[in-house]
């Protein structure tokens, strides 16, 4: 995100240039895609870096060093310090103090892998199917907002599994034990978890308040994930990130750390401040190669959410697989099948108002989905979450405050 205000001495951006990266030299496109992506995200780390310990100024705020583990690597966190006139060494400690602090309770929070002591997280849930357990606040609250809303992609863990099995295979012939697209097994699998995802009759969590859930689970369904050694019935996945966000962002809030903004390398965006400091978010476009289409314009405080098609680089690559021939396997799976699927090569939505959680939550049903339908989105604007998304090198905006720039050759813009 570029930031510009006046009367303020902030770092910037370079002159916005076109980008167009072919489908050959694959390290090379996704390397600068990523680049490019977590510039339009905020990721200005090499303009940071020149702002010290000791001066007000830009800087990306990194978790402290330690064992523990945390999810900032998942996110970049850029910060103004000294903005609020705090001392600059002050307010630096105690801002990666709290920021550590929720980076490391979200990580254990959201985990599958293990239990942790005084945090009921998602490992004891996925554990204890059809026992009542008692779980973190946040937890609940990511929960409650999934019931809200009616959402069961949740419920495809073992599903999810076959994809991040997938998306870690470092060549097509280990690409094609995983790919349910390529492989029967995988796809019969796949359809099985699929079905019992969406069936409230083998799978459903219960609130029973005061942060208590129970994982009711049918005794076909049990003995279906015995066999095939599938051990998480729920897992948040590509939506794990937007709820982690939100939690960063108003633990930060909170706080009272406001001048600055998370982003995800995922595509989750939460604007802290509300300082009047103008934001910039780089907008991407991709058919036989990936371009850059244009820039929107926006302030804060507000939260983001893209959607993407294509890998971008770096710890992105863990979401996506990419075939030699160009065909690229993502994590937005169907509940209807098991299947990935995406109706554009981006969507980005973004709201004053809701959160990266709900924000995704409204957002997947049109995007995982093989045709995507622009009327729905009227809907979400009357709800305060605007869209922007491209198609046929038009760019369309339904946001009444967002501008956007900075259009390519060959692009236009329409409302």
């Amino acid at each position: 995100m570029g930031r510009t205000a006046k009367n303020r001495d902030l770092p910037h951006l370079p002159p916005v240039e076109r980008v167009e990266l072919s489908s050959k030299h694959l390290v090379l496109r996704i390397a600068a895609a990523a680049l490019l992506l977590l510039i339009g995200a905020g990721a200005l780390a090499y303009a940071f870096g020149n702002f010290m310990s000791g001066e007000d100024g830009w800087r990306e705020i990194e978790v402290s060093a330690s064992n523990e583990l945390t999810c900032g690597s998942d996110f970049v966190f850029s910060y103004n310090i000294g903005a609020s006139g705090a001392s600059a060494s002050a307010e630096a400690r105690a801002v990666t103090a709290l920021y550590t602090q929720a980076a490391t309770h979200a990580y254990r929070v959201f985990d599958t892998v293990q239990s942790w002591e005084g945090v009921g997280n998602l490992y004891d849930v996925n554990h204890r199917p059809n026992e009542i357990v008692e779980v973190d606040p946040v937890l609940y609250g990511a929960f409650s907002l999934l019931e809200k809303y009616g959402s069961r992609a949740i419920y495809l863990g073992p599903v999810y599994a076959v994809y991040q099995s997938l998306f870690f295979c470092q060549d097509d012939g280990a690409a094609a034990e995983f790919d349910p697209f390529v492989n029967e097994a995988m796809a019969a699998f796949v359809s099985e978890g699929a079905a019992f995802a969406r069936d409230p009759a083998a799978v459903e969590l219960e609130l029973l308040g005061d942060d208590r859930v129970r994982l009711n689970v049918s005794e076909d369904y049990l003995a279906w994930a015995e066999y095939n050694e599938a051990e998480d019935f729920l897992d948040f996945f590509w939506l794990k990130n937007a709820f982690v966000a939100d939690y960063l962002a108003d633990t930060l809030t909170e706080g009272g750390y406001t001048y600055g903004a998370l982003s995800s390398y995922d595509g989750y965006i939460r604007n802290l401040d509300g300082s009047g400091v103008s934001y910039s978010l780089n907008l991407f476009d991709r058919a036989d190669s990936l371009l850059q289409a244009g820039v929107l314009n926006y302030t804060g405080p507000a939260a983001l959410v893209t959607l993407r098609a294509y890998p971008t680089g770096g710890d992105g690559l863990s979401r996506y697989y990419q075939w030699e021939n160009g065909d690229i396997r993502t994590p937005f799976v169907d509940l209807s099948d098991g299947l990935c699927r995406t109706a554009l090569p981006q969507l980005t939505c973004w709201s004053k108002t809701a959160g990266c959680a709900e924000i995704a939550l409204k957002m997947a049903p049109l995007y995982i989905t093989d045709g995507f339908d622009p009327a729905p989105l009227e809907d979400l604007a009357g709800e305060g979450i605007w869209t922007v998304w491209c198609r046929d090198r038009v760019l369309r905006s339904n946001s009444p405050e967002g501008e956007i720039t900075h259009l390519y050759d060959g692009y236009t813009l329409a409302k």
